[in-house]
């Protein structure tokens, strides 16, 4: 071996000698790291019932105390947080990461509900587009639509049966804004509250696929009708059978008796022919038929 080997290979016992050092001081030194901050951010949704549904408060509250600028890094279980966040039915996903400044992230994409049930069993939840049950918790609130009678039971109309339904109104910025709540009678048909006062809407069974023509029907009654005959003239409008508008005219009733009534009253009026005009008197006013016999 020439002098220059036995040199190198001396060098390279120095070098290796010294990187086991060093990293062994680094390992030391990062040991005694401590957490510089905590950062909780919550996705913002495309929907803007995402928004509040879950808070960095709620967050906060849900992992208890949160690492502080006295906790050790190697003492921060980032799955462990994840896990903790995830059991969490109120949140999609959840990622916790660390930075090379030593500040914990905590990233939270929340679950979107879409409506809130409140169930003549007592029960109150949330549901979101894909039928989950969402838990209804003071930390957790969002302006949602509400839904109120008796679902699922005895072979009635379940929360999940108006999935279609919430997701028509939510797709269409008038209903959205015209929706207040929604109650299933027990014969199973959707009562619509909207925000005009004074009438409520039967949607019929939500079930039958035809969610889009009714609503069609009734936008045209809102448009055409009411502004001609008065927004107060009928407490009850029907569209639950294909084809047909039915409305009932209003007495005198408070609000509470008109959202509980569950079938239209038979003295009604048929407003099939709505849309045409009486060519004789050349009047292009929209026409209601007489009220049935």
């Amino acid at each position: 071996m020439t002098r220059k080997s036995i040199i190198r290979c001396a060098l390279s016992v120095v070098l290796a000698g010294y990187l086991v050092v060093a990293v062994g001081i680094a390992q030391d030194m990062a040991a005694l790291d401590r957490v510089t901050g905590v950062e909780i951010k919550v996705a913002e949704t495309s929907h803007h019932a995402g928004r509040n549904f879950v808070t960095v408060d709620g967050i906060s509250s849900e992992l208890g105390q949160l690492p502080t600028d006295t906790t050790l890094l190697r003492d921060v279980n980032l799955r462990g947080i994840e896990r903790k966040l995830d059991d969490v039915v109120n949140i999609e996903t959840a990622r916790v990461t660390r930075s090379q400044t030593g500040r914990i992230h905590i990233d939270v994409v929340p679950m979107i509900p879409v409506a809130r049930i409140f169930s003549t069993d007592g029960t109150s939840y949330y549901i979101n587009r894909a039928g989950k049950r969402l838990t209804a918790d003071a930390r957790y609130h969002v302006d949602v639509p509400v839904v109120t009678g008796d679902l699922g039971r005895n072979g009635n109309v379940a929360a999940v049966d108006l999935l279609p339904l919430m997701k028509h109104i939510a797709s269409d910025s008038l209903l959205n804004s015209l929706t207040t709540s929604l109650k299933v009678t027990p014969a199973g048909d959707v009562l619509l509250i909207p925000a005009i006062r004074g009438h409520v809407v039967n949607l019929g069974d939500p079930r039958d696929g035809n969610t889009a023509d009714k609503f069609a029907r009734l936008l045209t009654m809102y448009r055409k009708v009411l502004p001609v005959k008065g927004w107060l003239y009928y407490d009850t409008i029907s569209v639950k059978f294909a084809g047909q508008v039915v409305a009932t005219k209003a007495k005198k009733r408070s609000a509470q008796q008109i959202a509980a009534k569950e079938l239209v009253d038979p003295e009604e009026d048929t407003l099939d022919n709505m849309l045409t005009t009486d060519a004789a008197s050349g009047d292009n006013t929209p026409a209601v038929a007489n009220k049935k016999p």
